[in-house]
């Protein structure tokens, strides 16, 4: 019989975890309600400041998965699915099931237990000594091949951190490192790629973690980027855009300010729980508008977040992740809703309701005209790092500056 119920833990600014609550599950419906302690706790926050505000009710919700958006942030996406499989004789039954088996290896602070006393400790991560080795275990997987017991506890550790990308995590000793490493059927070096993108936007005044690029055997590359939740001294709680809108299925809305799936309702859920709303508004339009130049149309509402400081409680928009240019993808759409017109890719639209992200018309085009000149060195930048002239070709392609 399936495991429906487990204890949610959470941690204090200390370190110290303690039981938030309980989520039980039973697809389509899900229900959570906070602990006495947790509620008690004059350190404690909102799991989720929009839907399960600190306060002693039962919450419900229903939808495809069973659970609330924040706990399925912390679990496993399509990679972590692939490496837990191959760990586990059988497939879990359902949400609980899959939160219990990755405990403490997704992103956030969350841990899931059945025991309320405490959650197990998640495994040790590797070195980034065993960077090589990992990219190895990793195309092994990619390419199907079974896993030795010892290749597959390498790898396990961190693999539940979102995306279907090829990934582990690393630690140095002192941060931990999420990896991303090429695949077979890359039009491109898309580890390269995404770092010049992400040093391009720390230009623009995005906020961006530590990166790096590391050559592997075989003429690949890995990227890497510093965990912005787990850094030492700053633990942050995470919780997507995706499970701040709280919505099953994606509605047919024009008006981006009527439409729960854009960039209009971030920027309002920012300017209500954000302790910085002014500046996060702000860069959340320099994102927004970034990913239209850049033809990043993967820029779906679980690449954008929330991160709670436990150490002071403050909300702020998450540090950027997850941006480059999409090959290979449907053009003049992005994933979300951006102005008037709805998803459509261009500058103009971002700017019909700059208001809203504490922009004036004039500030908004001169934000625009700035970030199109910027984002316009990317091939040159992309040249410089040795990327083929075929590769470059493909760039220019997808770039939108011209829009």
């Amino acid at each position: 019989m399936a495991y429906q119920s487990a204890y949610v833990f959470a941690r204090l600014g200390s370190g110290e975890r303690r039981l938030a609550g309980i989520i039980t599950c039973e697809p389509p419906l899900a229900e959570f309600v906070y602990s006495k302690e947790w509620l008690a706790e004059p350190e404690a926050y909102p799991l989720d400041p929009v839907n399960l505000p600190l306060v002693n009710r039962t919450f419900r919700t229903q939808n495809p998965k069973g659970t609330f958006g924040v706990f399925t942030d912390a679990g496993p996406d399509d990679w972590g699915t692939r490496i837990m499989l191959m760990h586990h004789n059988s497939s879990p039954q359902n949400e609980v099931e899959r939160l219990l088996r990755t405990s403490g290896g997704g992103v956030g602070l969350l841990e899931f237990s059945l025991s309320r006393s405490y959650p197990r400790n998640p495994t040790e991560l590797p070195g980034i000594e065993l960077l090589d080795e990992l990219a190895a275990v990793a195309q092994k997987v990619q390419e199907h091949e079974p896993l030795t017991p010892e290749q597959l506890a390498l790898i396990e550790p961190g693999s539940s951190m979102g995306g279907a990308r090829p990934k582990v995590v690393v630690t140095d000793g002192a941060s931990q490192w999420l990896v991303k490493f090429s695949r077979e059927q890359d039009l491109l070096d898309i580890p390269a790629l995404e770092h010049l993108t992400m040093a391009l936007l720390r230009e623009a005044g995005i906020r961006v973690p530590a990166i790096a690029i590391r050559t592997l055997g075989a003429g690949r590359s890995a990227y890497l980027i510093e965990r912005f939740d787990r850094m030492a001294g700053q633990p942050l709680h995470f919780v997507s855009a995706n499970s701040l809108f709280n919505t099953s299925r994606l509605r047919r809305v024009r008006d981006s300010r009527k439409n729960p799936y854009s960039y209009v309702n971030l920027a309002t859920i920012l300017r209500k729980h954000s302790s910085e709303p002014v500046t996060d508004c702000r860069e959340l339009f320099t994102r927004m508008v970034c990913n239209i130049l850049l033809g990043n149309t993967d820029d779906h509402a679980r690449n954008h977040a929330m991160v709670c400081s436990v150490n002071d409680r403050q909300w702020r928009l998450a540090p950027v992740y997850d941006v480059l240019p999409t090959l290979g993808g449907v053009r003049g759409h992005q994933a979300m809703g951006v102005g008037t017109l709805g998803a459509d890719a261009t500058p103009e639209n971002a700017r019909t309701l700059c208001k809203l992200f504490y922009l004036s018309d004039t500030e908004a085009q001169s934000e625009i005209d700035r970030l199109r000149g910027l984002i316009a060195t990317l091939p040159e930048r992309a040249v410089k790092a040795g990327m083929a002239a075929g590769e470059i070709h493909m760039l220019e392609g997808v770039l939108n500056v011209n829009a």
